[in-house]
């Protein structure tokens, strides 16, 4: 592509395409379409199921054996037990432990027993008491989220339990749970509260070191969004993680294997179909709260999962997209800019798959509605490029070509055989006139004649082909449609010798003779195409019909005719003109002698098919 001004402006295009889709995807509703994209792309990333952790859920199965929940608080009491036997290092409970019952006593000596229990709480909005400080993180930095207070356990639960998470997941405002904040800042209190997530990863691996955006555990450094989150990718039911899961009633009853939990962070949650703790998330329509924490506690834990890339440099990546897609409009073809577009559409998707096998997310929407942008709006800017350009060419062209090089631009370039009529037509003597004549003398009457002679192609239907000097080459029938292009030929070649009393006055004052011309029309098959170099074609016909049409016109003088005609012609206007059969000739080029006719005049039929032509354009 050569660098001008309509490259720039294509240029251009793309760019502003770009700029108008990222501001109308983050700005308008839109937002929320592209988030479900994105969704759809993030179910494709291969997540790495860390082998510490396990699940233990409140199956269909759990409540057929322990009736309707909740349960009484000495089935976790048990569970706990079972746990310790089996070696667990954590266990967490997405679970609500808000009103006394009579059973808190068992169940807090069996946390006490275990050593490392979390319990989840509910987040307030007002304050419901002051959170003992051991609960609270110390950060020198502020959260974005900001909360009153939390709803605690009851006593004894409180004071045995290991640490308290908070275990609402705070989806998006179109209800969907795509990222999980590990901490929100407590107004009432002078501290920030974790997670259930966090406080289980904590409890697993450690204290951590925290910034504003990161958290490390020694050589692992958790990178966070910017509501200090992390994203969730559920569902981790164990057919499609890898985790290991096992049923509440399982472990109550003995029957599952140690190893499963043995020295690692184990999360009871709810898992049953008739329980009512499940959001819609990225990757699942319907995702169990255990799941959400067991994706945010297995992303802690791992420290492998997708992050979005800067917007900065979603923008360039949209713009090294962009630019193709508006610039292959420039290509010779349009099917060739449509192919562009498709496989830059498809490098697009490709491309955000490898990104998210690397662990960064590229966000689908902007980028394919920036391509889709740039090329309509491109297409557009093309097409009115093109009608500019066809407006020049009109000034040049006859509106026949105009069409049939818009129409048949695929044909053209590769070449078609096709029947027509060739008309050849030659000033006589004009070397020696324009000897005698000033330059601008001479360009005047070329100029007058031919603004008479092209008018009257153009009304016939012809296509002036090229001019060769004092004369010119015309072709009738590549026009489609134009089945009678060897009567329109003749009919036009009539009008064009009764034209030149028109032109005769001024010929004979400047040169002192009057203006003669010779006319050669033959129709045959001719192969029509573009012909020329790479940088300049023109469109023309070949073959042996248009050089015996030359031939009709270069005999016109040794044989004192205005208009000769071949034989295929002939037959074809008959019944239009009055002409004279001569000698079959030999003429060079042409192995065989040939037959040609002599028009004198045109018949009535010719005279009222002329007049139709004259008064339609038809």
């Amino acid at each position: 592509m050569h660098w001008t001004r309509e490259g720039r402006r294509f240029i251009t295009v793309g760019i502003l395409s770009a700029l108008l889709s990222f501001a109308a995807v983050n700005l308008t509703p839109l937002y929320w379409l592209s988030e479900r994209v994105t969704d759809g792309l993030l179910r494709k990333f291969r997540q790495v199921s860390h082998p510490d952790l396990a699940l233990v859920v409140i199956d269909d199965e759990s409540l057929r054996a322990l009736g309707r929940f909740p349960f009484d608080r000495t089935v976790y009491a048990r569970l706990l037990d079972r746990l310790k036997t089996a070696g667990a290092k954590v266990v967490a409970f997405d679970i609500l432990f808000v009103e006394p019952t009579p059973s808190d006593k068992a169940l807090a000596e069996a946390m006490r027993r275990f050593g490392k229990v979390i319990l989840g709480v509910n987040l307030s909005l007002k304050s419901e008491g002051k959170v003992p400080k051991r609960f609270l993180l110390s950060l020198d930095f502020p959260l974005p989220l900001k909360v009153a207070g939390a709803t605690l356990p009851p006593e004894p639960l409180l004071s045995s339990c290991y640490d308290l998470g908070f275990v609402y997941p705070f989806p998006d405002r179109d209800g969907v749970c795509r990222s999980l904040p590990l901490a929100v800042e407590l107004t009432e209190a002078d501290g920030a509260f974790p997670s259930l997530s966090l406080a289980a990863a904590m409890a697993f691996l450690g204290e951590p070191q925290m910034s504003p955006n990161s958290i490390r555990w020694r050589n692992r450094v958790i990178q966070l969004g910017s509501d200090w989150d992390i994203p969730v990718l559920p569902p981790f039911s164990p057919e499609r993680t890898g985790f290991p899961s096992i049923s509440l009633v399982k472990v109550l009853e003995g029957e599952f294997d140690p190893d499963l939990v043995r020295r690692k962070l184990v999360l009871v949650g709810m898992g049953a179909s008739g329980l009512s703790d499940r959001l819609p998330t990225s990757t699942d329509p319907l995702a169990y709260g255990v799941e959400i924490h067991g994706a945010a506690i297995n992303a802690l834990l791992t420290g492998k999962f997708p992050r979005h890339l800067p917007f900065w440099l979603q923008f360039l990546i949209a713009l090294a997209f962009c630019i193709p897609a508006s610039t292959s409009l420039l290509l010779p073809r349009f099917r060739q800019s449509l192919f562009a577009f498709i496989v830059l559409i498809v490098a697009a998707y490709i491309l955000a798959l490898l990104l998210l096998q690397w662990g960064f997310v590229l966000p689908l929407m902007p980028l394919f509605l920036s391509l889709l942008v740039a090329f309509v709006v491109a297409t557009g800017l093309l097409l009115e490029v093109q009608r500019l350009a066809l407006e020049r060419i009109r000034a040049y062209v006859a509106q026949p070509v105009t069409e049939v090089i818009v129409s048949s631009h695929e044909t053209l370039r590769m070449g078609e055989r096709r029947e027509i009529t060739i008309l050849f037509s030659d000033i006589r003597n004009f070397t020696q006139i324009a000897a005698a004549l000033p330059p601008y003398e001479v360009v005047g009457l070329l100029e007058s004649y031919f603004n008479r002679m092209t008018e009257i192609v153009r009304i016939y239907g012809g296509v002036v082909d090229k001019f060769l000097g004092d004369g010119m080459m015309v072709l009738f029938g590549v026009s489609f449609g134009q089945n009678d292009h060897a009567q329109r030929a003749v009919l036009c070649a009539w009008q064009m010798l009764e034209e030149l009393s028109a032109v005769n006055w001024e010929w004979e004052r400047v040169t002192g003779s009057p203006l003669r011309i010779g006319i050669g029309i033959n129709t045959g098959i001719a192969i029509i195409g573009e012909i020329g170099a790479e940088w300049r074609k023109e469109l023309t016909a070949l073959g042996a019909a248009v050089n015996l049409a030359q031939r009709l016109e270069q005999l016109t003088k040794d044989l004192g005719a205005n208009l000769l005609i071949g034989e295929n012609t002939y037959y074809k206007v008959a019944d239009l003109v009055f002409a004279e059969p001569l000698e079959p000739m030999t003429v060079k080029g042409f192995e065989h002698p040939i037959v040609a006719y002599k028009v004198t005049g045109l018949t009535e039929l010719g005279q009222q098919v002329k007049r139709s032509i004259l008064a339609t354009g038809v």
